[in-house]
């Protein structure tokens, strides 16, 4: 009997991206779904797993002109971001539950997230951010827990440089075609894309390889005089 889409991500969160790219190797799906090294937590510890909710922005072909006061400024940018954020929109329409952002602007730097978007999204259900761009405010993101990966650190905003190009769509981020409900996992280690329609086979020799670890480990630990810690349960939770 298949799984639901509920007990699939809770089972998928147990292991490490470890395991399931040992999963993806045992099915013959070798480098499929490996994004880039070049994409990277804002710091260390993050982890998730969801399903994409798929973006894609453009290169602009005009940019911001001089600004003679603050009111021009802002009006001129509140029109851009219109258009930019035009996903931002549509999000907020649909259920995010248990959704990852996934973000192609082609690796250009600049930063469609910050620290107030990134609450705003977790708070509609939102888990986790994949961008192959950029990501700014990245101390305020981190002191708010934002679980953000991208491959551009930076201090640019999106607005001026790129526009909308599209949601739930295949898009092209950090090496990877990732498709609309595809599921995004994500650890120290970097992010890996797993077909949903091949995640539960994926998810059958993870598991049984990360039981195996955790036995030989929990050996190791022994051994050495180590305490026990979640890391030797993680099937369990």
């Amino acid at each position: 009997m298949a799984m639901t889409d509920k007990e699939l991500i809770q089972e998928i969160r147990k292991c490490r991206l470890a395991d399931l790219s040992d999963g993806m190797d045992a099915l013959g799906l070798v480098n499929v779904g490996s994004m880039s090294t070049e994409m990277r937590p804002l710091r260390p510890g993050i982890s998730f797993a969801g399903f994409a909710w798929t973006v894609k922005l453009v290169p602009a072909q005009k940019t911001f002109h001089a600004c003679k006061t603050v009111e021009e400024y802002k009006k001129m940018n509140g029109e851009w971001c219109s258009d930019v954020y035009t996903f931002a929109k549509i999000l907020k329409q649909e259920d995010m539950t248990d959704k990852v952002l996934v973000i192609d602007q082609g690796g250009y730097p600049g930063g469609v997230l910050g620290s107030e978007n990134t609450m705003d999204y977790k708070l509609r259900g939102v888990v986790g951010y994949v961008v192959d761009g950029g990501c700014r405010d990245s101390y305020e993101c981190n002191l708010q827990q934002a679980n953000v990966f991208c491959t551009k650190r930076t201090f640019h905003h999106v607005s001026g440089r790129l526009v909308h190009g599209g949601v739930n769509i295949p898009v092209e981020c950090a090496g990877v075609t990732v498709n609309p409900g595809d599921i995004v996992c994500a650890d120290d280690d970097g992010v890996l894309v797993i077909p949903r329609d091949r995640a539960e086979e994926v998810l059958m020799f993870a598991k049984a390889i990360l039981e195996d670890d955790m036995k030989v480990r929990a050996q190791h630990y022994e051994a050495l005089g180590f305490e026990p810690d979640e890391t030797l349960n993680r099937l369990n939770d």
